[in-house]
């Protein structure tokens, strides 16, 4: 089983190379990072999430878990890409621009849209992505983005 951190900055490294997103970051590429869940510093996703900085990608290993290619077993990771939007009247930064990017916006060094590109060579492209809105703890809504990387082999 691939160590999830790798494919997790695999990740981060793939999303900063799209120009439209980071436009979206305000130019920023570190506001797209990872939460490693590092003790003590990195600890609590729930204070993360709150504390996220807009507008921001905050991408998190949620766990692994068993799935099938094909005929074969493999191994599913699981993460997920918390949102904030830049602060703006437009609706053209409005979160759904940022999912479409997420999935359509084109890293420069594979030149397919991020949801058919390869992000860690021992994994396939990613499933197809879901997003949901939540709230956090002040009920100010954000949205998360579920991706899926389903394991090549059993390294």
């Amino acid at each position: 089983m691939i160590n999830p951190a790798e494919i997790l900055d695999a990740l981060i490294a793939k999303l900063r190379e799209i120009e439209d997103l980071v436009a979206e970051m305000d130019g920023d590429e570190t506001r797209i990072y990872a939460f490693h869940n590092l003790y003590p510093k990195e600890s609590n996703l729930t204070n993360a999430i709150f504390t996220q900085p807009v507008p921001s990608i905050m991408a998190v290993w949620n766990g692994t878990g068993p799935g099938n290619f094909g005929r074969n077993e493999a191994w599913k990771h699981q993460f997920t890409l918390y949102l904030r939007a830049r602060e703006t009247s437009e609706a053209t930064a409005s979160y759904a621009r940022l999912f479409r990017l997420l999935t359509k916006g084109v890293p420069a060094s594979t030149g397919l849209a991020l949801q058919y590109s390869t992000i860690h060579e021992h994994c396939l492209p990613m499933d197809t992505p879901t997003i949901a809105r939540d709230t956090d703890q002040e009920s100010l809504d954000y949205f998360a983005v579920s991706i899926t990387f389903t394991e090549i082999g059993d390294e």
